[in-house]
């Protein structure tokens, strides 16, 4: 992963998203209360098409994100801090826009499974996270 990929990956998601399925489950997740993200895969592709898979366990990489709807907030475990800007909900997914140093993001969660997927967009590279998301 280059440099600036893990300084991107880390700066804009100063928040862990999403886990695995077999993370304890307690009601919808349609930010009514803060949850936790766990980050699994990270796909990270460049302009002219050729793409990375990454392991989420790269130290530079976020691996649990603290997701607060109500506060407006995605942080990291180093505490690290990035606004959400929109959220919506439609057709059972929870879904969470922002951006930070010129780069856009957004999330999606099933409201059922935890389920997650994100995008952060830059005019040269994008990242694609998974994961799974669960309560504290």
């Amino acid at each position: 992963m280059h440099a600036w990929t893990k300084l991107v990956v880390g700066s804009i998601f100063m928040t862990a998203w999403a886990g695995t399925s077999g993370l304890a489950w307690a009601g919808p997740m349609d930010g009514s209360r803060p949850f936790l993200c766990a980050v699994t895969a990270i796909v990270e592709c460049a302009a002219a098409g050729e793409c990375e898979r990454h392991i989420a366990a790269d130290e530079t990489a976020p691996a649990i994100l603290k997701v607060d709807v109500a506060g407006q907030t995605v942080t990291t475990g180093t505490a690290r801090k990035s606004a959400i800007k929109s959220v919506t909900r439609l057709d059972g997914q929870l879904i969470l826009q922002g951006n930070e140093n010129g780069r856009g993001w957004s999330a999606t969660i099933d409201e059922d499974t935890g389920g997650m997927a994100i995008a952060i967009v830059d005019n040269d590279y994008t990242f694609s996270l998974f994961g799974a998301c669960t309560f504290p």
